[in-house]
């Protein structure tokens, strides 16, 4: 999906996880996303997708994205989670904002001015909550793997 209405991160996580704890990870991925809210939570091997719940108020996280997909990959010999986020509605709903406002005041600087203002600083603010929610998940991760690891011996 093309940039900017697709976007991903990548983590490293830094415990040492085997693949047998993916699902245990994903597992705390659905919880912690499910209070944020989301639904149709789909978890396929290393993979789990969703889709944000109905949401009332404008300051929720979920509200400027379709879908979210988080996998987790392992690659040389490290273990890498990506968050990649969809958001094409922002920018089509903005869009068609900013076109009446341009049919209806006449002034060619106005829609423009409302696109970049609405959907610009909208996508800056969703670019920086979700990937400080990505880096809560992750510390969040890190802690329950050390957990585990510690107990474990």
């Amino acid at each position: 999906m093309p940039f900017p209405f697709s976007i991903k991160y990548s983590t490293t996580l830094k415990e040492k996880i085997v693949p047998e704890n993916y699902l245990k990870i994903l597992n705390h991925i659905r919880a912690f996303i499910i209070d944020k809210p989301a639904k149709d939570i789909i978890i396929e091997n290393n993979r789990l997708s969703f889709k944000p719940s109905t949401y009332y108020w404008n300051w929720n996280i979920m509200v400027s994205i379709e879908k979210g997909i988080f996998s987790i990959i392992e690659k040389e010999g490290h273990v890498i989670l990506t968050y990649e986020f969809f958001m094409y509605r922002l920018f089509i709903t903005t869009g068609i904002m900013s076109v009446i406002a341009g049919i209806l005041t006449q002034i060619l600087w106005i829609p423009i001015a409302a696109f970049l203002w609405l959907c610009g600083m909208n996508w800056i603010i969703t670019l920086v909550r979700h990937k400080s929610m990505l880096d809560d998940l992750t510390s969040e991760i890190d802690a329950l793997i050390k957990y585990e690891n510690d107990n474990q011996d």
